[in-house]
């Protein structure tokens, strides 16, 4: 019995009030891409094999007895054979194989035949080329075969038994087709102008988007891949196209499509671990207030697309959100347009810009003061907190003064004289001898080192060295075999800010604390553009917020600063669905960026912290804050 496909189409409304049965998922995205037209490359066959692609068209003419590649019947030249362009790669390809299979993990090549004319001729000619070849090509009862698709002049579905087995069709959705005919469907293809009349940029409207959807799921309710032919070639249309699980991607765009869907694991990410935001009661400030406590927090290397980001990848909420007023500062350096980490956060730290690589010192690397040096003058206690080393680029510029980033010694070495009571962050090696003459001089200084964020919360000392280390990886390489690792792993920063506080609480008496928490991790995302590294990162630096915002309302006494050192990336959103929690991004560079990173306040004297400001202004507004509270 014949089944219509437009009748199963009629369906749609139904499908859609039920649970749809699960599309077809690709795993390996370069896989999806079909090279349209492929020989109109400069090397047919071996590029798009090369990058990948799942499957590969080929336009044929019979002339002579010889079967041509073109796509017009007078653009036939005498070198563009089938067997040349395309049979014998694919048989060296096989003699080059190691396991008998053309792709890694058991991928098959599917080859798009479409006759441009006298089909039944063309398909004659090509059963006798293959013939030699034929398990090679025979994907019914090989595994590791080509499979072949013949579209274009293909024969009527009550012919298709006539022709080898090699040989599969493509299917016409308004075709009928009995099982029997079914079984030799090898996909189904449609123009898309029958769907819409969308360009690839924007979005396709509700209602064309509900057409699209409930046909590609007709087709994978019959266990049949599906492909749109003249269809947008853009960025837009290819995440479309997976988000609805088209399964192979129309591309006359090789190099673009490859580089997009090879990076594209790395620009998705689905958050599967959700939270709600604190909601802070206090009201917007009347007047300028002088706060007791103040609590730093940055985020290396996010910008306001990396903060967007994460609000998606959890349904539109962050603590960051709630926080009553806003800003955004301007990092760059005095030598650069973009700053790194070690004179951004010296900005921050001290009020007073410098060159990239700096470090607590100005332009002629001459030492500057940092806000643990100047609020001790006020009998206040601070504590650094970073997921990065101690020695990093971003906690060092809180006690350090060097001209050079990478002088780890001597960055450590000012740790003894530094006016911090709490240091918490990863060791670097200049600290692994026990013995050596540094951790004896810790000592002798009364810095008590302890290995392990479980040792703060009892602490009797009064200045404490906490080597501890996250198990997050900084590496998207280290991360990508298990994203989820990304989402359940342990994370530093959200762990220690309660004991930090109390620590310092407990050595503050009533002149009142500084704390800052490095959230450093955020910024290896976007070195190694990962965004599921970079969103993960951002949600546990969001989650420490929160305590952070819990904290000062319970304290009263507690402003709150969010701010970044600098954007790294130049992360640009594609698209998001928050009710999800999908997030797809691209980013420009691994390196920083210029663009302005968003700051964030909460708390008494939080709307001193407002509208565009230098990243300077943080310390030199601090210690106006501060200094109100001296007279």
């Amino acid at each position: 019995m014949k089944k219509s496909f437009l009748s199963t189409l009629l369906g749609a409304a139904i499908w859609i009030a039920v649970p749809a049965f699960a599309q077809v998922k690709p795993t390996d995205y370069l896989h999806n891409l079909h090279s349209h037209n492929d020989y109109t490359r400069n090397h047919p066959f071996a590029l798009a094999y090369g990058l990948g692609f799942g499957s590969i068209e080929v336009d044929l003419f019979l002339k002579n007895g010889e079967l041509y590649v073109a796509h017009e019947y007078d653009e036939i030249a005498t070198e563009k054979t089938f067997d040349r362009l395309y049979l014998k790669p694919i048989l060296e390809a096989f003699a080059n194989s190691s396991d008998g299979f053309l792709y890694p993990q058991n991928g098959q090549l599917q080859l798009l035949i479409d006759p441009k004319a006298d089909g039944a001729s063309v398909l004659r000619v090509l059963t006798k080329k293959i013939k030699p070849y034929r398990d090679l090509f025979d994907s019914k009862n090989n595994p590791k075969a080509v499979k072949i698709v013949v579209s274009g002049n293909r024969p009527k579905p009550e012919e298709f038994h006539l022709y080898d087995e090699v040989f599969f069709f493509d299917g016409e959705l308004s075709k009928t087709y009995t099982a029997s005919q079914l079984e030799r469907i090898g996909l189904f293809s449609a123009p898309f102008k029958q769907f819409s009349e969308w360009n690839g940029l924007g979005r396709l409207t509700y209602h064309d988007s509900i057409k699209v959807t409930t046909t590609v799921d007709s087709v994978h309710r019959l266990g049949k891949k599906f492909r749109f032919w003249a269809a947008p070639d853009t960025k837009t249309t290819w995440y479309e196209w997976i988000k609805m699980g088209v399964d192979y991607i129309n591309t006359d765009r090789p190099m673009a499509a490859a580089e997009f869907m090879q990076t594209y694991p790395k620009n998705n990410y689905v958050n599967e671990v959700f939270y709600d935001p604190y909601t802070p009661r206090r009201k917007r400030n009347t007047s300028i207030e002088r706060p007791k406590n103040i609590i730093l927090l940055i985020s290396d290397g996010a910008g306001l697309s990396q903060l967007w980001a994460a609000a998606m990848a959890n349904r539109g909420q962050l603590n960051v959100l709630n926080m009553s007023y806003t800003g955004y500062l301007f990092t760059g350096s005095t030598d650069n347009y973009h700053t790194d980490s070690a004179a951004g956060g010296s900005a921050l730290a001290t009020g007073v810009k410098t060159r990239n690589r700096y470090i607590g010192v100005d332009t002629t690397g001459r030492p500057v003061s940092n806000i643990p040096d100047e609020i001790a003058k006020m009998g206040m206690v601070s504590g650094i907190v970073s997921n990065d080393r101690i020695t990093g680029a971003t906690p060092s510029a809180f006690y350090a003064h060097v001209s050079e980033r990478n002088h780890t010694d001597s960055i450590a070495r000012q740790l003894l004289d530094s006016k911090l009571s709490l240091m918490v962050g990863g060791e670097h090696r200049v600290f692994a001898d026990a013995d050596s003459a540094l951790m004896k001089e810790l000592r002798t200084k009364n810095i008590d080192v302890v290995y392990g964020a479980e040792h703060i919360a009892p602490s009797q000392s009064d200045r404490l060295l906490v080597f501890a280390q996250d198990k997050v990886d900084r590496e998207w390489d280290k991360l990508k075999e298990n994203q989820n690792s990304t989402q359940t792993a342990y994370r530093l920063i959200e762990d220690v800010f309660q004991p930090s506080v109390s620590f310092l609480e407990k050595r503050s008496a009533d002149e009142g604390f500084f704390l800052m928490v490095e959230g450093a991790k955020i910024d290896g995302g976007g070195h190694s553009n990962s965004l599921p590294f970079t969103v993960s990162e951002y949600l546990s630096f969001d989650r420490m917020v929160g305590q952070a915002l819990q904290y000062a309302d319970t304290n009263g006494e507690t402003l709150v600063l969010v701010t970044s050192d600098h954007e790294t990336g130049g992360l640009v959103l594609l698209d998001a669905d928050k009710n999800k929690g999908h997030v797809l991004g691209n980013f420009a560079t691994t390196d920083h960026t210029g663009i302005p990173v968003p700051l964030m306040s909460y708390g008494p004297g939080a709307e001193l912290f407002q509208g565009f400001l230098d990243n300077t202004e943080i310390a030199k507004r601090i210690y106006q804050l501060l200094n109100f509270r001296t007279k």
